[in-house]
């Protein structure tokens, strides 16, 4: 109801592979498609942002990784590069000279912020961490609804303490990556217990993450309180 779509289902934001005509496709057939973001500098993002919205009128969500930014360790990088030379000169490809950011955090400035309020999707999530006070402060009153991955109940509490609209539980099954930012806790829940577990104690709508594969799977977590369910590798 808060999204507008037909029925309750979330194409994950896969960073690197998803799509605008994907994402596009899943909002037409009444789902909420995705763009994963993480890894776009801002003009790639904004390009698929508004290639998307040239595809559909339908609601969709972006995605952003959220993790705390960590200075490029010199020495560490030489370490990995002096590592990998060899696979480097087999296959005669030149040695880089350093290592690059691939992954930008949303935390770091506000150029996706201002992005997002110029493009106006329907929603946007995050991945590895819950942004600044005063960001989701300003996507709130633009109407933009916000979700963050949680994968433990620690971290969604702090989630539904800063105030975001919708909690993304991801369990131990979710491909890929699991968007852990209290690392110190990780006890690698389950998709279906981390469902009954934050429903019990969290106010703000759930939705399940990790392992979905079919209509069983989805129907199971929203039995136990989903709201919908988020799927990406099928």
């Amino acid at each position: 109801e808060q999204l507008g779509i037909k029925h309750p289902i979330f194409l994950a934001p896969m960073a690197g592979v998803s799509t605008p005509e994907l994402a596009a496709e899943v909002s037409n057939q009444g789902g909420l498609g995705s763009l994963g973001l993480g890894a776009s500098s801002v003009a790639s993002a904004r390009e698929q942002i508004l290639k998307t919205q040239d595809l559909t009128d339908c609601p969709f969500q972006v995605n952003f990784f959220c993790h705390q930014p960590e200075p490029l360790d010199e020495a560490a990088a030489q370490v990995w590069l002096d590592y990998l030379s060899p696979h480097f000169v087999h296959y005669g490809v030149a040695l880089p000279t350093q290592l690059k950011n691939l992954y930008p955090s949303f935390l770091s400035n506000d150029d996706y912020l201002n992005l997002v309020l110029e493009t106006r999707p329907q929603a946007v999530s995050f991945h590895f961490g819950i942004p600044h006070a005063h960001q989701i402060q300003a996507l709130k009153q633009a109407g933009i609804i916000t979700m963050v991955s949680a994968t433990n109940l620690a971290e969604a509490q702090a989630i539904e303490a800063a105030g975001i609209d919708i909690i993304i539980a991801q369990g131990v099954e979710a491909g890929g990556h699991r968007g852990l930012f209290n690392a110190a806790i990780d006890g690698g829940i389950r998709t279906v217990d981390l469902v009954t577990l934050l429903t019990q104690h969290c106010q703000i709508p759930v939705v399940a993450a990790g392992g979905i594969m079919n209509g069983q799977h989805a129907q199971r977590v929203l039995n136990l309180g989903a709201v919908a369910v988020q799927l990406g590798t099928a």
